[in-house]
């Protein structure tokens, strides 16, 4: 009847369009966080927002498979656009940095979007800076 064929249906429709095992694409970006040091190619420390006197801020990223591709780092804030920072990814496995320093009057809402040559975003972290631990 129709009513025992709809679920059946519906079931096939959704085995067809979900992913088989090996066929969803993995993010190269295995890791992106703000930090406010780099130790030995590391992340000294992992932050989502800062409220201290730090005068510098990173973004680490660390890719896979992405060797001979272009990486950029695009730094925003409060939604103007500050810098844009260049990777040529050398290798399989590649750890970048970039970094802006930081005065008070550059306090809010900042973000990095990760994108290849293509300009898709690959992943993209947000950051607020408060060093007087005011409202802005």
């Amino acid at each position: 009847t129709m009513q025992t064929m709809l679920p059946v249906t519906l079931l096939l429709l959704l085995f067809m369009t979900a992913p088989r095992a090996g066929e969803a694409t993995a993010s190269p970006v295995s890791r992106a966080i703000f930090t406010t040091a780099i130790q030995q190619a590391e992340p000294a420390d992992s932050l989502s927002e800062l409220r201290s006197d730090a005068e510098q801020v990173f973004l680490f990223t660390e890719l896979r498979n992405m060797d001979g591709e272009v990486v950029m780092h695009t730094w925003e804030h409060k939604g103007a656009i500050i810098a844009r920072v260049r990777f040529d990814v050398g290798g399989p496995h590649a750890r970048l940095w970039s970094g802006r320093l930081l005065t008070p009057d550059m306090q809010g809402s900042w973000r990095v979007v990760v994108t290849n040559a293509s300009g898709t975003v690959l992943t993209e972290k947000t950051l607020d800076y408060n060093p007087e631990d005011v409202p802005f």
